[in-house]
């Protein structure tokens, strides 16, 4: 998906699965990456982090269906 726009993002994994389901319920089609927090380098990692925020969730979605993905996560109650 080259013309993708982000619609969602949580550091929530309960919240990011809702907002995947609901996206796969309406036929949307979705893009997701996760970045982990914990890791700034090749060696380190991160003290004193809080676990549930560890992580940052990001859903993506064609430009044409952004409008609609919008809505459905909206009327999903996770947006």
């Amino acid at each position: 998906m080259i013309f993708r726009k982000e619609v969602y993002f949580t550091r929530d994994m309960e919240k990011y699965n809702r907002a995947k389901a609901a996206l796969a319920d309406h036929g949307i089609e979705y893009t997701s990456k996760s970045n982990p927090m914990t890791n700034p380098g090749r060696y380190h990692g991160t003290p004193f982090i809080n676990a549930s925020a560890a992580y940052e969730y990001h859903l993506f979605v064609a430009r044409k269906e952004e409008e609609k993905a919008e809505q459905v996560l909206r009327s999903a109650g996770v947006k």
